[in-house]
């Protein structure tokens, strides 16, 4: 490996980048379904009685998901020698709204999280167009390679894509605790909907909106690359 390249680092792939992207999200939804069964089995291994009450399995998650986050965020860093701005804006959304969600002792940060991070990603890529930047195109890190009228064209439909689940994200949250008290540790029935959602069905909308743009991709891609020569 040359110098220039280990100045550069290593772009993450296969199980790093997956590890990476996914890796806190299991420890959150690990620590959410079965954090009260689990922390008396640890707590036991120490000769401690730690017992987590009903209604307390959020802040339990975000208490382990918040590291695990700044573990994966290092990593990256370390591997690839840059901070690559999607994880930034999230790492920083998800320090200010998880540590006010444990802080004040309210999940209505956390509910509101998913929401403010679409819309500063939309707000990022609308901002880098009327700056003359593309953001997306940088974030592909020229795994693709099409016109920059087909990028433009990309990136407004992923800003407005963003903007659509930050609206889904809101309306969401607030119907299915609509009959919760947020401010505190009182069980909440639609929370474990919310949960579900945020994690399995954002994640399948955003693969089911990518694999639709697997046509205008093709179109606009040059020939070799798509002979692979």
């Amino acid at each position: 490996m040359t110098t220039e390249t280990q100045a550069k680092g290593q772009k993450l792939t296969g199980g790093a980048k997956f590890a990476v992207d996914m890796g806190p999200l299991a420890v959150f939804m690990i620590a959410y379904f079965l954090g009260r069964r689990l922390a008396p089995m640890v707590g036991g291994l120490f000769g401690q009685d730690w017992t987590i009450a009903e209604g307390e399995e959020m802040y339990l998650a975000i208490g382990l998901f918040m590291p695990a986050f700044l573990v994966a965020f290092i990593y990256s860093v370390w591997k690839e020698r840059r901070v690559a701005p999607m994880l930034l804006v999230s790492g920083v959304i998800i320090s200010v709204f998880g540590g006010l969600t444990l802080l004040l002792h309210n999940k209505m940060f956390f509910y509101m999280k998913p929401t403010l991070i679409y819309a500063l990603f939309s707000a990022l890529l609308i901002g880098g167009m009327a700056t003359g930047q593309n953001f997306l195109k940088t974030l592909f890190d020229g795994a693709l390679h099409m016109p920059d009228d087909a990028w433009r064209t990309l990136t407004k439909r992923y800003a407005i894509f963003f903007i659509a689940l930050a609206i889904l994200n809101e309306v969401a949250w607030r119907w299915l605790t609509r009959d919760c008290d947020l401010s505190g540790a009182a069980a909440c029935a639609g929370e474990k909907h919310w949960v579900n959602l945020k994690v399995f069905g954002f994640t399948i909308i955003s693969l089911v909106f990518t694999g639709f743009q697997a046509p205008f991709l093709a179109k606009h891609m040059p020939e070799d690359a798509k002979s692979g020569s």
